[in-house]
C-alpha cells in the first residue's frame, strides 16, 4: 500500500529555513600592568554565514604610586606633574606587529602638595594614587574590511594589550629641568566583547507534537479505510 509512505512525506516534509543570529563572547583582562597577550575564538562558519564582528571595549588605568628623582645638575621646583597612560589593543595580533584597532590615551595633572615642591639633585618626590577616566570604545566590521576573514575558522583570534605610564614634571630653576628619573607602579582592568553576526545554515523545523499527531491521525484513518476496503472486496471474491 503506497498511501502511507506518501502521507508521511506530507506530514514531515517542511520548507527550509534561514535566520540571522548572533555570538557572543568576553575577554577578560584581569589585572595588567604592562603588555599582555590574549586570544578568542574564531567564528565556526559551520554555523552559517559571518556578516559582521563587533569589539566592544571597556578599560579602567589607575596609578598606585608614583616617584620623580631629579637628575638634573641644580635644584629644581616642581608646580605640576603630569601623568599619563596610554593603551593600545592590536587585532588581530601577536605583540604588536598587527593592527591598531583601540586606542586610548590618558592624562591627569596634579599639583604638589603646598602647591610646588623643591628638589634637589639626588632628590626623589613620591606621590600616590591616581585614578584615571574609564574608556569604551566600539569597533564594527564587514567582509568588506581587511583581515575579516582572520576571524573566521576553528582556531583563536590573537588579541595584544599594550599598557603603558608616564609622569612629566612642570619644573623652574637653574639650567636644566628635563632629566628626571621616574617610577610608577600603575595597573589596567576591562574587558572586549567579541560579538558575531551571522546568517544561520540552512536547517529544518521540528514538527510541532499537534502537526505529528494530526499526520498520525489521518494516516491511521486512510489506513483503516483501505484495510476495510480489501476485507470487503476480499470476501466479495469468495462468494463470487
Amino acid at each position: 500500500m503506497k498511501i502511507i509512505p506518501a502521507l508521511l512525506t506530507l506530514v514531515f516534509a517542511t520548507a527550509l529555513t534561514c535566520r540571522a543570529d548572533v555570538i557572543s563572547q568576553t575577554v577578560d583582562f584581569g589585572t595588567i600592568t604592562g603588555g599582555s597577550q590574549f586570544y578568542f575564538n574564531q567564528f565556526n562558519t559551520a554555523l552559517g554565514t559571518l556578516t559582521g564582528v563587533t569589539l566592544d571595549w571597556t578599560v579602567n588605568s589607575s596609578i598606585t604610586a608614583a616617584s620623580i628623582t631629579n637628575e638634573n645638575a641644580g635644584t629644581v621646583t616642581i608646580s605640576r606633574i603630569s601623568f599619563t597612560n596610554t593603551v593600545e589593543g592590536f587585532v588581530p595580533s601577536t605583540g604588536t606587529s598587527g593592527d591598531l584597532v583601540a586606542e586610548v590615551a590618558n592624562a591627569k595633572s596634579i599639583t604638589p602638595a603646598g602647591g610646588t615642591v623643591t628638589l634637589n639633585p639626588g632628590e626623589t618626590y613620591n606621590y600616590g594614587s591616581v585614578v584615571f577616566n574609564g574608556f569604551t570604545q566600539t569597533d564594527s566590521y564587514t567582509s568588506a574590511d581587511a583581515n575579516f576573514t582572520d576571524y573566521q575558522g576553528t582556531g583563536t583570534v590573537p588579541l595584544y594589550l599594550a599598557n603603558t605610564f608616564g609622569a612629566t614634571p612642570t619644573a623652574s630653576g637653574s639650567g636644566s629641568t628635563t632629566s628626571w628619573l621616574t617610577s610608577i607602579t600603575g595597573s589596567t582592568t576591562g574587558n572586549l566583547q567579541v560579538t558575531y553576526t551571522y546568517t544561520a545554515a540552512p536547517i529544518a523545523p521540528v514538527p510541532e507534537p499537534p502537526a505529528i499527531l494530526l499526520g498520525f491521525g489521518g494516516i491511521l484513518g486512510m489506513a483503516g479505510f483501505a484495510f476495510k476496503r480489501r476485507a470487503k472486496n476480499t470476501t466479495a471474491a469468495a462468494v463470487a
